[in-house]
């Protein structure tokens, strides 16, 4: 009867277990399916924010590379990019893998509009694919589609996790069996003799009851047995129930614990919370890395010890009314180690309980080095826009002024006057376009006209805008020209901007008597403008930021020209628009050397 009992007592133990592991499996199954849904339309939609068809192979490379090193223990299975007509540009996936998706997947996946998601099972594979796919888009216009696959990870029968909680759960349920079983034992242990008694004596008892006319019943003392023995085993039950429940609520509190850390790691910013005496409970990984240290090295320390940093530790320890927050921004430097010059923003918060009483603290670290140099170049930028129009418009109303008054009356020096006022409206006008035109660049609302441009035509207009210029300073014009002009597409009206700007500092740079060069030639597919001029030069110093806005050369040769600053900036701009490339070889005393290459386009004349 014992061992029946032990038997039926151990199956029903192991079907509780097991029905609780395979219910945890349920959870782990839906919350991992979870998981690939959100982290697949969460990753399909960071990657169509970047022209990755427009990087270079170095970069994309590196890209790639890191995005499948990310994924790859999270289910990464491919992913594909397809320009605008469908084919494949880049391809991330195992050997013959592209051959076994339906097609009707890649169709409705290239065609799609907007994030779309869809399932499928690789034939000759068990496994679950789910394909996310947008559509990349670049000044307005679709010229791609991103396609990312991943498959549903199985959730594991028996992690580390769960076997320390199953595991719990039969530490708990043993000793409540063993203290059980340890009190019934005392408890039946004065019926032993009891027992034994009636089986020697059951003849006395008999021969005493009908002598005396009595008779004796033990039947209420098994009753009262039974009676005690159900209670016990209720209050077992009971017990058992307390702690399944305390310890699923445990096991909850873990998950949800464990899932906020995981949340804090992933901030790009830097956390601290503390508690009410300023030790640290928690620090998450961007923290860890901007101080370098280690979690355990960090916990339970004091907030000053790990934050050397006076004016932070003293704006943190500051008293303040319960659940308000504060910020102190501007603090530079407070990991001279690991980011040397970058500018971070502190804030600070109280973490309240019940009756609103503070508990602890979090404080942030933001770093704004990006939005602090953006702030400044704004400020540099409408410093040198106000200084540049203000000094055309000064001669302008100076000139004016002194013809309005009648002051000059010879004829000769009036027409210098006019002449000097109609050059500084048009260096006025010049610039004010050129800003126009890079603020519809940066802001990507600036769009190609292109058609055909024929080549011999447009050099010679080119020539034509200095040629008058030249003359006057004595300045050499040489033409290096093919047999035959490329073809080339091109908004006109841009590219002659762009290579005006550079003919006219050419010619501004270059001393009389000098020499410039203007050449035209077809190389590898792509048409070549190289304008050489005998000028002053750029020192290599200053080779790197000539295309900056508004960057004028500290040579007094060059300085004592005018100029905006904005010529180079903006011809930089349009040879990009135009997906060529501009490069400048020069030397101080030697002259400049510009090369602008831009793509070759077949052009075909439609039927009408």
């Amino acid at each position: 009867m014992k061992s029946r009992i032990n038997i039926a007592l151990l199956a029903i133990f192991i079907v509780g277990v097991t029905i609780l592991t395979l219910n945890l499996k349920r959870q782990d199954e839906k919350q991992n399916l979870q998981n690939i849904l959100s982290k697949g339309n969460y990753l399909t939609s960071l990657i169509s924010l970047y022209p990755i068809m427009d990087f270079k192979p170095d970069k994309r490379d590196f890209f790639l590379r890191t995005l499948t090193e990310y994924t790859s223990k999270e289910g990464f299975v491919y992913l594909f990019i397809h320009d605008n007509a469908g084919d494949t540009l880049i391809s991330l996936s195992s050997r013959g893998l592209s051959s076994k998706i339906p097609n009707d997947i890649r169709v409705k996946a290239i065609a799609t509009t907007g994030l779309t998601k869809q399932t499928f099972n690789v034939s000759g594979s068990k496994d679950k694919i789910f394909e996310f796919a947008k559509p990349v888009f670049k000044n307005g216009q679709r010229n791609g589609t991103i396609r990312l696959g991943l498959k549903l990870l199985p959730a594991s029968l028996f992690s580390g996790e769960r076997i320390s909680f199953l595991a719990m759960i039969v530490f708990l349920i043993l000793a409540a069996l063993s203290i059980g079983y340890y009190g019934v034992t005392l408890a039946l242990k004065p019926f032993k003799n009891l027992d034994q008694s009636v089986i020697t004596a059951d003849s006395d008892f008999e021969s005493a009851a009908k002598d005396s006319g009595k008779i004796v019943r033990i039947a209420p003392i098994i009753d009262d047995l039974e009676e005690y023995l159900i209670q016990i085993k209720s209050k077992l039950k009971i017990i058992e129930t307390d702690n399944v429940d305390l310890i699923s609520k445990l096991g909850v509190t873990t998950f949800e614990k464990n899932k906020i850390v995981k949340i804090l790691d992933s901030i790009n910013f830097g956390i601290i919370i503390t508690d009410i005496q300023e030790n640290i409970d928690h620090i998450n990984a961007y923290m860890l890395k901007l101080l370098d240290k280690k979690r355990e090295d960090v916990i339970f320390q004091p907030f000053s010890t790990i934050i050397n940093h006076s004016e932070i530790t003293s704006f943190v320890s500051q008293d303040d009314i319960a659940g308000q927050s504060k910020t102190i921004s501007g603090t530079e430097s407070i990991f001279p180690e690991t980011h040397p010059g970058e500018i971070f923003k502190v804030s600070a918060s109280y973490l309240v309980g019940g009756e609103n009483t503070p508990i602890g603290k979090i404080i942030s670290f933001h770093n704004t080095t990006v939005e602090s140099l953006a702030e400044k170049a704004k400020h540099e930028f409408i410093t040198h826009v106000a200084h540049e129009i203000l000094t055309p418009i000064t001669n302008i109303k100076s000139y004016s002024e002194m013809l309005m008054d009648g002051e000059i009356e010879d004829l000769e020096l009036q027409k210098e006057f006019y002449n000097t006022i109609n050059e500084q409206t048009n260096r006025l006008a010049d610039m004010v376009k050129n800003l126009l035109n890079i603020s519809k660049m940066e802001m990507g609302s600036l769009t190609l006209d292109k058609g055909l441009v024929k080549t011999d035509w447009f050099f010679d207009d080119c020539l034509s805008s200095i040629a008058a210029s030249a003359l006057e300073k004595n300045i050499t014009i040489q033409r290096n020209q093919p047999d035959i002009f490329p073809n080339l597409m091109a908004d006109k009206e841009l590219l002659k901007t762009a290579i005006i700007n550079i003919l006219g500092n050419a010619l501004k740079y270059t001393p009389p008597n000098g020499s410039i060069t203007f050449e035209i030639s077809e190389q590898d597919k792509m048409v070549v403008f190289e304008i050489i001029d005998t000028g002053y030069g750029i020192s290599s110093e200053e080779l790197p930021h000539i295309f900056e806005k508004f960057y004028r050369s500290s040579n007094p040769q060059v300085a004592d020209q005018d100029g905006s600053g904005l010529g180079l900036a903006t011809t930089s701009e349009i040879v990009h628009l135009h997906d060529g490339e501009i490069n400048v070889d020069s030397e101080p005393g030697r002259g400049t050397h510009f090369t602008i290459k831009l793509p070759k386009e077949e052009f075909y004349l439609g039927e009408s």
